[in-house]
């Protein structure tokens, strides 16, 4: 393992979930066989949706539980020492529900350092309700994260209703009352809705925007869903997303992580092999999109994420961590120093934590 190149790392972007005490889809099965993690994964592969296994893995982490002390043994290794839990899967079925995740990340032993929240932004001005919620169960809750992703190809998994919901009145009323909040906004798209993004800053550049995935460009390694099934596709896919991200970064309070690069929906197919990659294999996949990120926003702009548990289906976390430690390696240590915790600290504003300047 590569030593890191960065004091007090940060990993900005994990998810965490517990499928027996908490309101979530697969609650009943964690209720049932949460005895034996081994039952309660293979009866969570025999009835999650079709369409879910596709998506994030027939071996996913999703199947069963992930907690604080699983994150810790993932990232032992990386010197990680703070995280931020991004909004996960928590069933709502009314406007305040979402504030459960909070609660439940505010009573563990081990707390992120930050959190983002889930609150539906569809509310417009009632949203507010929710961001209040929010900051009363915890005063770690730096931002929220409406996800925006949906495709128009039926093969990829939607995780919006409305594919252009973030130019709608009712969703900018809510964005809108972020700024108000003190709160920044986590933009989960696929690389077509890149420009929306860019919409949504230039509406308000009062609200710090961070795009998670570096905007997920389905299938821009490899067939998925249908999407990217030529090597003229897929050039298109690369070139137009490389396109959106420089036009993104030009707006200077939007910030990029670093992060996702190995969920299946890439067409890398790691998820489908035995054989993980190995660190070098990750560098010569994945340098020309860090590269590009890096190059357009700059590295106190970006910040390296894991987006564990999901990512894991691909390779290690120590895999992943040395190979973009290998990736960034060229702009030398300051860069790194942000990239792996400063811009991640300053973004989030991580208690306890400074950016180390000289």
């Amino acid at each position: 393992m590569l030593e890191m190149p960065a004091d007090d790392v940060v990993d900005p972007h994990i998810h965490l979930f517990d499928l027996k005490g908490t309101p979530r889809e697969m609650r009943p099965l964690g209720k049932l066989f949460g005895w034996n993690e081994r039952i309660l994964r293979f009866m969570a592969a025999k009835l999650m949706p079709k369409e879910a296994i596709t998506y994030f893995g027939k071996n996913t982490a999703l199947l069963g539980d992930y907690l604080a002390p699983d994150f810790r043994s993932d990232s032992e290794s990386s010197r990680v020492t703070q995280y931020v839990h991004v909004q996960a899967g928590w069933k709502d079925k009314a406007p305040l529900d979402p504030v459960g995740e909070t609660e439940w990340l505010e009573a563990m032993a081990d707390k992120p350092a930050a959190i983002v929240a889930h609150a539906d932004l569809m509310l417009g001005a009632e949203v507010q309700h929710v961001l209040t919620a929010h900051h009363l169960a915890s005063d770690r809750v730096r931002g929220v994260r409406h996800m925006l992703a949906a495709h128009p190809s039926s093969g990829v998994m939607d995780f919006a209703n409305d594919p252009e919901m973030s130019r709608s009145a009712a969703f900018r009323a809510g964005f809108d009352l972020l700024a108000r909040n003190d709160m920044s906004f986590d933009a989960w798209c696929y690389s077509h809705q890149i420009d929306q993004v860019g919409e949504l800053a230039a509406h308000n550049p009062d609200v710090p925007i961070v795009l998670c995935h570096v905007g997920t460009p389905v299938a821009m390694f490899g067939e998925f869903g249908g999407v990217g099934i030529s090597d003229q596709e897929r050039a298109r896919i690369a070139d137009s997303w490389r396109d959106a991200i420089s036009e993104l970064a030009e707006q200077k309070h939007v910030h990029c992580k670093l992060s996702g690069l190995l969920m299946p929906v890439l067409g890398l197919g790691y998820e489908e092999s035995k054989r993980k990659p190995g660190v070098d294999e990750l560098v010569n996949r994945l340098s020309s999109v860090v590269e590009h990120c890096v190059g357009a926003f700059g590295p106190e702009r970006c910040m390296v994420a894991s987006n564990f548990p999901v990512d894991a289906v691909s390779a290690p976390y120590a895999t992943v961590t040395e190979a973009m430690i290998e990736m960034t390696a060229r702009y030398g240590a300051d860069a790194q120093q942000a990239m792996f915790a400063d811009t991640a600290t300053a973004f989030y504003r991580i208690r306890g934590l400074a950016p180390k300047r000289d």
